[in-house]
């Protein structure tokens, strides 16, 4: 699972029929991992991620060993990541990895790798499963987005607030919007400091799958138009090389910020001072839900690739997955 174009409409369906099975829990044995080994190798710092991951797994009786830090590994004494990924395929069945370089995903199996492996973030480029956990909870708030033709009026209206083509968690939510729910988005509204915040790649999908879209420099975006969006999707950290950097941060949402009556304000965590504590006790809080579901799509995607899932839940599923 390395970008989310990895996944087939059908197969994305599925893990969240499976996600939303495991959510009420409808597991059968109580192990249905057992046996198997969770790597998760962090050379990035991580919270939601590394943890969410090593949680899916340990619920469902699996075992979980872990990199939380490159200082922790020889690759910090100069071994290459594809003499570490070789090595940590003879210790996992599934490795997750997070790693501060674009390439890291083809590097960790340069020296012949074969161990299953999740990309958990690659530089700015993509974070997948950030992604999957994104529209399972935008599925599970408005189930009509997974249908192929949705009502005109049950699609919504988006309005990013950030940087897509540097902000990997926005990167692959438009690339599954483009690819895989291309009649759920009806508008897009990029609201960024960056004059070009959509890459080439981006603008192309976009453009193919119909969604209409536009772009607006942060200081010269109308806070009033935000009551027009259903959802609006919010970030500020990017990685640049090492370190992290501040992007939209000069937009903050907080109570006083004019969202329609039934809008969603999604996050995919951390947050900085852009998002406003005093909108997590209100209708609009969609992003802790984005929290809550990561560990039931995570699981649901485990037990795939370990061809674990119909032990789990049984065939219902089985026809994407296999």
């Amino acid at each position: 699972m390395i970008s989310i174009l990895d996944l087939r409409r059908e197969e994305l369906l599925a893990l969240f029929s499976a996600a939303a099975r495991l959510q009420a829990g409808l597991v059968r044995p109580e192990t249905p991992l057992g046996g198997k080994i969770l790597l998760t190798a962090f050379f990035e710092p991580s919270t939601r991620t590394r943890l969410s991951f090593e949680s899916a797994a340990h619920r469902l009786g699996g075992a979980v060993i872990s990199i939380p830090d490159a200082r922790l590994t020889s690759v910090h004494k100069g071994e290459s990541l594809a003499d570490t990924g070789f090595m940590l395929g003879t210790y996992a069945d599934v490795v997750v990895l997070r790693h501060t370089a674009e390439s890291s995903v083809d590097d960790i199996r340069a020296a012949g790798m074969e161990t299953p492996l999740v990309n958990g973030g690659n530089g700015c480029d993509e974070h997948p499963t950030q992604a999957l956990a994104d529209w399972y909870t935008l599925l599970k708030w408005r189930t009509e987005l997974g249908d192929e033709n949705p009502p005109e009026d049950r699609r919504i209206s988006l309005c990013m607030l950030g940087t897509p083509r540097r902000m990997r968690s926005m990167r692959s939510f438009l690339l599954a919007a483009t690819t895989h729910f291309p009649h759920a988005v009806r508008e897009l509204l990029v609201v960024s400091d960056d004059p070009e915040p959509l890459d080439d790649d981006l603008t192309k999908r976009l453009t193919h799958a119909g969604i209409g879209h536009r772009c607006a420099t942060g200081p010269q975006a109308d806070l009033a138009e935000f009551a027009e969006f259903d959802v609006i999707y919010q970030n500020s950290l990017t990685l640049v090389d090492q370190g992290y950097q501040m992007l939209g941060s000069k937009i903050r949402l907080d109570a006083n910020t004019p969202l329609g009556p039934d809008a969603v304000v999604m996050h995919p965590l951390a947050r900085q001072a852009e998002l406003s504590t005093d909108l997590d006790h209100t209708p609009h809080n969609l992003y802790f839900e984005q929290v809550g579901g990561a560990v039931f799509v995570r699981q649901a995607l485990l037990l795939a690739i370990t061809d674990r899932l119909t032990r789990a839940l049984g065939a219902n599923d089985r026809q994407f997955l296999s």
